[in-house]
């Protein structure tokens, strides 16, 4: 930067001075409406210097207005914020009329602003995790990783999961499911979420484990449970069979629900593989 500066200098000096030591100006001619205004080159650069030195000094000022407590920076920061609400609203608008790419723009405008700004990364990151765009969704959790306010926690880390799902990233997603059951053992999308983690991990028993609180919660309906705890079971079944270890089998067995150990499918299940 301080090279540029300096090259930038002297070919100032050198527009300036040169024709000076030459002796000749050399001429500019400027010829608007009708008028003719000539000037030497000399004179048109030291002009033309005075005008950025002044439009930078207006800048400077400017910025100071809106950045200070003042009554136009009051005014500027309500326009914006009025803006930004503005454009989220209109960004819901078009999310509920399955508009993702409208909506998406508008909220990476009103991301720009602090009104909404959090709410907006969120929803946008969501969009973009539905629409399989993981880097754009990533950067938008990177602007409120660090910052995001303790209200909206919850939704930050769960849209994290899902991106962590999506992005087949399971060591972390685990970390975080078992993080969200901790605060809220209970809440459906977490449950959905944690179902989908430990099935694509074939973890059967930390699925198994989950079920209860996944009845209780009305996670999916009652039949869709049923088939998620037969699979789940089975499969559990078939792992511990697949140990050959007839005292870790046992012992699982004999933990399990008087219903689950009534059934005839899982019992036929060992017992064939005893035979």
């Amino acid at each position: 930067m301080l090279r540029i500066l300096i090259i930038f200098l002297v070919l100032i000096a050198g527009i300036i001075v040169g024709p000076l030591l030459a002796n000749h100006q050399g001429s500019v001619l400027f010829q608007v409406a009708g008028y003719r205004i000539s000037t030497s080159l000399t004179a048109f650069v030291i002009i033309e210097i005075i005008f950025c030195v002044l439009l930078y000094v207006f800048f400077v000022i400017l910025r100071t207005l809106v950045t200070s407590h003042t009554l136009f920076s009051e005014w500027v920061n309500i326009s914006s914020r009025k803006k930004a609400i503005k454009r989220f609203e209109q960004a819901q608008g078009y999310l509920l009329a399955g508009e993702d790419d409208k909506a998406l723009k508008l909220l990476e405008k009103s991301a720009k602003c602090k009104q909404n700004r959090v709410l907006s990364h969120l929803q946008a990151a969501q969009i973009e995790i539905n629409h399989d765009q993981l880097k754009s969704a990533n950067n938008h959790l990177e602007q409120i990783k660090q910052p995001c306010p303790p209200e909206y926690q919850f939704a930050f880390h769960l849209v994290q999961l899902k991106l962590q799902l999506k992005s087949q990233l399971y060591e972390s997603a685990k970390e975080n499911v078992e993080k969200l059951l901790d605060e809220n053992p209970r809440n459906r999308e977490v449950l959905r979420l944690a179902y989908l983690l430990f099935n694509e991990c074939a973890d059967y028993q930390a699925l198994i484990e989950i079920l209860p609180s996944m009845y209780k919660a009305n996670a999916y309906t009652t039949e869709q449970l049923d088939k998620i705890k037969h699979v789940a079971y089975t499969a559990r079944i078939k792992q511990l069979l697949a140990k050959n270890n007839a005292i870790e089998l046992k012992s699982w067995w004999n933990e399990q629900p008087k219903a689950i150990r009534h059934n005839n499918e899982y019992k036929l299940l060992i017992e064939g593989n005893d035979n």
